[in-house]
Parts: C-alpha cells; structure tokens; sequence
C-alpha cells in the first residue's frame, strides 16, 4: 500500500474531462461536477500534497497551498480569444507566491489528453530582464553547466521559446552560446505514456527528478533575488502593467 495521498489519476477520469470540454455544457459539468473533482482535481491537490516537503526543503518560501497551486478545470473566457469554457489539460506550479515574487522560478507538472510533463521554469514578464540571466551564467560559467548537467541527469531536455537573433556574446565560451540568446530557458520531459500518471510511483519520479534538477532551480531563483535586491523586479511594477 502506498504512503502517498495521492493513487493516480485514471484514464477514465481524463476521458471524461475531454468530454466535458468538447461538450463545453454547464449542464454537463454540473452533472459531472463530482467525479471531475474526485477524479481530477483531488489527484492533483494530492500531488502537491505529497510534494510539499522536499518543495519546502528546496525553498522554505515556495507556496505548497493544493488549492491556489493547481489550475482549474472551468476557465475565465473574459477577455479571452478562446471562448471554450472547460480545460481538457490541468497543471500545478511549484513556485513562491507570485504576487510578491512576479517571475519567480518555478516547477511545473501538467497533462494532457495525450501526454504529461514536468520541469524547471524561468520566464520573466519582461524578456529584456533576461539578459541579467545571460550574465549571472558568464558570471558563474562551470556553475552553470552543472546545473544544465544536473537538468540532463534528471532526463530534462532544454526548450527555449523564444530567442535573440543576434548574437549578443560574440565572445563567449561555445558551450554557453545556446544559453545567451534564450529570452526564457525551460528544462521540460513530456511522455505519451499515461499510464504512468495512474499511479502513486509518479509521486516518487517527480520527486527524483525534482530533487535531481534542484542545482537548476538554486541558479535561477539566485539570479532572480539578485534582480530583486538590485531594484530591477518589483511586485508593485509587476501589477501596473
């Protein structure tokens, strides 16, 4: 029997949020309001659930709240181009509280119909600040490369959504060059494998790899209290745009 709170999320339970979304029914969520939240939202609460521990060990001021961590099956279409009511993917962040640290680092697990993932994060809400990311890694060059080896042995791959066109470092060490035009830097997996979200031992491969990843996250979230304590992010800033 596993120790953990959470015993899988089953490909029943995500067929039926496929439904609800294509059905895109109030009745029909209504109906299937229960199973949804037993079947899907519960599972995801319980994850962050048995995650919060180590969360908390690799920082005591990451949010561990399972409510306010875990997205929402009925979405906000206010304002939105896509007026489809229900989410047929869900996700959680790991992260601190985003309205004092706006762009903080963060970890991540997601589904969807066909495949889930899980990874390390650092996108800021102004791609321009990330250049104070390209010099924190010059800065600390071998530091860095651990971390990405670090991402590697955790079976994480580097995605970069969008970059520089220009080289902005002409100079700098070949094996730095794929991270000095990022204007964000991912270390994602993604698996077509469901089956293996349908039970507890996920807990224990987004533990490893979390734990694995963890240099990672101590580089970004270290840069990132620089850019704090040098006045360049403030929250107030943040919420005036």
């Amino acid at each position: 029997m596993s120790d953990y709170n959470f015993e899988g999320i089953k490909s029943d339970s995500i067929q039926l949020l496929c439904e609800n979304c294509f059905k895109d029914s109030k009745a029909f969520y209504e109906e299937h309001k229960e199973d949804l939240k037993q079947g899907i939202t519960v599972p995801m609460r319980q994850i962050m659930l048995d995650l919060s521990e180590l969360m908390l060990d690799i920082d005591d001021m990451m949010m561990t709240d399972p409510v306010r961590s875990v997205s929402r099956i009925y979405r906000d279409t206010r304002g939105n181009r896509n007026k489809i009511k229900y989410r047929e993917n869900l996700w959680m962040f790991f992260r601190r509280y985003k309205n004092e640290f706006p762009g903080a680092p963060f970890y991540f697990f997601e589904f969807f119909p066909d495949r889930f993932g899980y990874g390390v994060v650092f996108w800021l809400y102004r791609q321009s600040y990330f250049k104070e990311v390209h010099k924190y890694i010059l800065k600390h060059p071998a530091r860095w490369l651990e971390a990405v080896k670090a991402c590697e042995d955790a079976g994480l791959v580097y995605e970069c959504r969008d970059v520089y066109k220009k080289d902005l470092y002409p100079d700098a060490p070949k094996e730095l060059k794929p991270y000095l035009q990022a204007k964000n830097i991912s270390f994602c997996y993604y698996c077509e494998d469901l089956s293996r979200i349908a039970k507890p031992s996920l807990i224990d491969e987004l533990k490893q790899a979390f734990e694995t990843a963890r240099p990672m996250y101590e580089f970004f979230i270290d840069v990132y209290e620089k850019m704090m304590s040098d006045g360049l992010i403030k929250p107030e800033d943040y919420y005036r745009r």
